[in-house]
């Protein structure tokens, strides 16, 4: 940017001398006062011509037309749309992602990816499609589970240019797929929709049409019949009804597309189909709470550091059972399990309410003999079972060591520390007995259903002490036979946490995190994953992409599994970092977040 005139400062007098005299000239005539602050002005007025020219194009790319919702019939149960067009921030974040793959590293590469996409179609995307395509794609269907070729099921594609978008259609019509077709156009309400009848009486019909910019695919001519009346206001839109309303309001807005489903049909028809199923009958019987649920409604987006998906299942709490609707609205939180993941993990699973999904499903059992002994066995249920002292925090955490076996801890909340070791004791039990290895007196088959607690030999059990917390190992002889040398599972109980590991080492570092150790909560990755996830989540699974696969390429199983320095499969997985879900729940929802970090 040039500014008119000289700014360079004036040079100033010496502190303590006497300035000269300025000579006396006639004053000069009074300066208007744009003549006298124009230096400023032009530079200030082209800043703010620039920042409103920003400001209308970011208020038009922000919020994207709505050219495709307003045609698609109440009468259809799912919808699927893609913005073509998104937002700015949406856009500038895809590409980044898109662009670190090899393959699409540049538009002109995505482009030809699509082209090859259509290698059989008779059609390019650059020549055929690209020039008229508009904002928005979307497909919609009527859900009928009883027959999956009869589901009346239509394409929206917005059109930017109806005269190009008029001849890909001619194109598509004298083509190999159009051929297949005799094609009959007809007139409604001032559209032209044309039918094809397939050659192939085993074929079904087709039908396009070119509506209010939007280029229309259906099965029948009749759909198409139908978006027209919708299109022009005569029958009910589907982003009207109020179930679509609920479940789309708390998905996230500036989105690069969604996907809808009308929860009260998707039940009509799952309950029609297993009542005439024999076999589905009883579990029908067992299905609670489903008439609540008003829609499943999911989004995908982009920011800064990767992809975002999320998932809402919109549930009419009026309807669900006074158990269910507690159960949703205090789910719990995950953060408790975190805190006791070390850092080194490579990928953590942590959930609450476990002992709830537990009894759950025993109830669902109906207590059978068979399963009660099973669980009366392991000391899971029965005289003395964990179940009733499972808090229902719960983990799972797994690291790679540079041998490629897998080393790991499950974590279990409990109330009681001496349930929890017989507990974990009687599943020892059942490892030696898997394993191959005898046991003094009865055998392992012969204990299944036993309330007393049994151990191991004592030659196979190792008790030892760090930091002050009792730890029992199980070696065996067996292990090794089967290739799993390495493992040694452990136990301990404390603060309230019980830990099963597969070797001592993961014990006593779940000991360290918890006494003052680093936890996964601080590694970077990790905190990357979580800003970008739902607050407070009720579960966590994590994945640490490239820590993994560093382990893996280091292992021996790197060159088995492609992942050599410069293989194609390096080459792809590499932008993958970390990948993280996350749900929650409150009364009248269920959501879920799904995080992929690409760099």
């Amino acid at each position: 940017m040039s500014i008119e005139g000289d700014l360079t400062p004036a040079p100033q007098p010496d502190p303590g001398q006497v300035p000269p005299a300025a000579p006396i000239t006639p004053s000069a005539a009074p300066r208007s006062w744009f003549h006298q602050h124009r230096r400023l002005l032009i530079p200030a007025g082209a800043v703010l011509a620039l920042g409103a020219v920003s400001a209308a194009a970011v208020l038009l790319l922000v919020k994207p037309n709505s050219t495709v919702e307003k045609m698609v019939p109440a009468t259809q149960d799912v919808i699927v749309v893609a913005n073509v067009d998104p937002s700015v921030s949406q856009k500038v974040n895809l590409l980044r992602a898109v662009h670190s793959f090899p393959d699409t590293k540049t538009d002109a590469a995505i482009d030809a990816k699509l082209d090859q996409t259509f290698k059989d179609s008779g059609f390019t995307f650059t020549s055929d499609i690209k020039p008229w395509l508009g904002p928005q794609v979307a497909v919609s269907a009527k859900l009928n589970l009883a027959s999956t070729k009869d589901i009346p099921a239509a394409v929206y594609i917005a059109s930017r240019d109806d005269t190009k978008a008029k001849a890909m259609l001619a194109k598509l019509r004298a083509g190999k797929y159009g051929t297949k077709y005799t094609w009959k156009d007809e007139t409604y309400n001032g559209i032209t929709i044309s039918v094809g009848t397939p050659t192939d009486k085993s074929q079904t019909t087709a039908a396009y049409s070119l509506v209010d910019h939007v280029v229309v695919f259906a099965t029948t001519g009749a759909q198409i019949h139908e978006i027209i009346d919708t299109d022009q206001g005569r029958a009910s839109r589907l982003v009207d009804s109020s179930d679509f309303k609920a479940t789309l309001a708390d998905l996230p807005s500036d989105r690069l597309g969604y996907l809808y489903v009308n929860g009260k049909s998707l039940v009509a028809n799952v309950k029609k189909e297993m009542a005439t199923t024999p076999a589905m009958a009883l579990a029908l019987k067992n299905i609670n709470d489903v008439n609540a649920l008003q829609g499943i409604g999911a989004t995908l987006s982009a920011n800064g550091d990767g992809m975002l998906a999320d998932l809402l299942v919109k549930l009419d709490q009026s309807k669900l059972s006074p158990a269910t609707r507690e159960a949703l609205a205090h789910p719990g939180r995950a953060d408790t399990i975190v805190s006791w993941i070390p850092k080194s993990s490579d990928a953590f699973l942590a959930i609450t309410s476990l002992n709830k999904t537990i009894q759950s499903l025993l109830d669902q059992s109906g207590n059978e003999a068979s399963v009660k002994a099973g669980t009366d066995a392991i000391g899971l249920t029965g005289p003395g079972g964990v179940l009733p002292h499972l808090t229902g925090d719960a983990g799972l955490e797994v690291g790679f060591a540079s041998n490629g076996i897998p080393a790991g801890a499950i974590v279990l909340g409990t109330n009681d520390a001496a349930s929890m070791n017989a507990f974990f004791g009687k599943l020892l039990l059942l490892a030696e007995g898997a394993a191959g290895s005898g046991f003094t007196g009865s055998g392992a088959g012969s204990s299944f259903g036993s309330t007393s607690v049994l151990q191991p030999p004592a030659s196979h059990i190792t008790k030892t002490t760090y930091r002050g917390v009792a730890i029992t190992s199980w070696t065996s002889p067996a292990l090794g036979s089967l290739g799993a040398g390495a493992l040694s599972p452990s136990y301990a109980v404390l603060d309230g946490m019980g830990i099963l590991a597969s070797t001592p080492g993961e014990v006593k570092a779940i000991i360290d995190t918890h006494k003052g150790g680093a936890s996964i909560a601080a590694d970077a990755t990790y905190k990357t994953a979580s800003a970008a996830s739902l607050t407070n989540p009720a579960a966590i699974v994590y994945f640490d992409i490239a820590r993994l696969v560093d382990a893996i390429r280091k292992s021996p199983l790197g060159s088995q599994a492609g992942l050599g320095s410069g293989s194609t499969v390096s080459a792809n997985i590499d932008p993958v970092k970390a990948v993280i879900i996350t749900s929650g729940s409150q009364s009248d929802r269920a959501t879920e977040r799904f995080f992929v970090i690409v760099r």
